[in-house]
């Protein structure tokens, strides 16, 4: 009988676990790393000949450094990204792996004006690397830039 009981109970915890299952999620890019550059504000000025530049030692709390410098003119605004990892010889570190860069400009009414994904890079195990992009036609109303790193060190 108690044999029964148990097979019993076994039996209903099983179907409501099948029963209760979650249907798996396609997992989300990993975002090694986001940086936001906003000017302006409610005043209307005129943004020309802003210059703003960032830099970060270590992407992605890695080994990579980070400058992006974002500049703006009458007609249109540029955006220069610069990563660089040096790796001395006898160093041990993990393959940077960035999949793609993704560039997001908004206006003053946080309206997106631009978008664009970049090709990712990868720097090897204990590699030196060097990747740079350049964009110079970006418009000339953006207020805040987005540019997201998407990747991992492995």
């Amino acid at each position: 009988m108690k044999r029964i009981l148990a097979l019993w109970g076994f039996f209903w915890v099983l179907t409501l676990a099948v029963c209760d299952t979650q249907p798996l999620c396609a997992q989300e890019d990993p975002v090694l790393e986001q940086y936001v550059i906003g000017h302006g504000g409610t005043q209307g000025g005129d943004p020309t000949g802003l210059v703003a530049q960032l830099s970060d030692k270590f992407l992605g709390n890695g080994s990579a450094t980070v400058l992006i410098r974002f500049k703006t003119k009458d007609d249109a605004s540029e955006l220069s990204l610069k990563v660089r990892r040096k790796v001395k010889r006898k160093d041990v570190t993990f393959a940077l792996l960035v999949f793609r860069v993704e560039v997001r400009g908004y206006d003053l009414a946080d309206t997106l004006v631009f978008s664009q994904d970049l090709d990712g890079f990868t720097f090897g195990d204990s590699q030196s690397g060097r990747w740079s992009e350049r964009l110079d036609q970006l418009p000339a109303d953006i207020q805040r830039i987005e540019i997201t790193f998407i990747g991992n060190y492995e």
